[in-house]
């Protein structure tokens, strides 16, 4: 590839503009990258504007939380401990001052968006709050158990004894 012809360099406020005629641009190096405008108005422009100013970064630290399961609900088997890792936008409520989903990390290495209603911080009092709801759940599971077998030894119609002796039943 042939070398691009500079026709014209100018100095302007310490740096070197240059005009490749080849291509009606002039070329320059600001801030350590190569530039290119579509003219010399612009390059200058660009050259007075000031540096952009670089922004805080903010210090997120990261912690763990239990994260119960979005749709298969907070049964001991669907929970498991997560690391929040940033404060993420909420596509349906957009507060700022009242952020409600968090990006997780999860032990398995994949990164999801998870919403406040599904992560529960770590605690002494949340620790027994869950203990307090696993032993309910096994005594809920117990009594629907018990339940269905009542349910299923309650005798259910028969209707034999109704019909009339011409009478069948219509067979499928």
């Amino acid at each position: 590839m042939s070398e691009l012809k500079v026709a014209v360099t100018i100095q302007y406020s310490g740096v070197a503009v240059e005009y490749l005629e080849d291509l009606n641009k002039w070329r320059f190096e600001l801030r350590g990258r190569e530039r290119n405008a579509e003219s010399l108005t612009q390059a200058k422009e660009w050259i007075d504007k000031p540096e952009p100013e670089k922004k805080a970064s903010k210090n997120f630290k990261r912690f763990d939380v239990v994260h119960a399961g979005r749709y298969s609900g907070p049964h001991k088997r669907n929970r498991s401990v997560v690391t929040v890792t940033s404060i993420a936008s909420d596509r349906y409520r957009n507060e700022a001052n009242n952020p409600s989903t968090a990006w997780v990390l999860k032990a398995n290495g994949e990164r999801a968006k998870e919403g406040v209603y599904t992560l529960y911080p770590i605690h002494e009092t949340n620790t027994k709050k869950w203990e307090e709801y696993d032993r309910l759940t096994v005594e809920g599971e117990r009594i629907e158990a018990e339940k269905q077998k009542v349910l299923n030894s309650i005798e259910t119609l028969d209707l034999k004894p109704y019909l009339l002796a011409e009478e069948s039943v219509p067979t499928r």
